[in-house]
């Protein structure tokens, strides 16, 4: 099945992690250089992605 198969949960992984993985290497340097619609850009995709509701496959 293609919607329920591991490259699928891989790829969803993958589009959780990345942002995350991308806020704390920017991080350090907005607090250098502070960017305040960068600094909302990700707060408005971490509201977002705390509202994904994960998949469990049941197979």
């Amino acid at each position: 099945n293609h919607a329920s198969g591991w490259k699928n949960v891989l790829n969803n992984l993958r589009l959780v992690v990345q942002p995350l993985l991308l806020f704390w290497l920017v991080s350090p340097w907005l607090d250098i250089f502070p960017n305040s619609n960068l600094l909302l850009g990700f707060n408005y995709l971490i509201s977002r992605m705390n509202q994904f509701k994960p998949f469990y496959s049941s197979g």
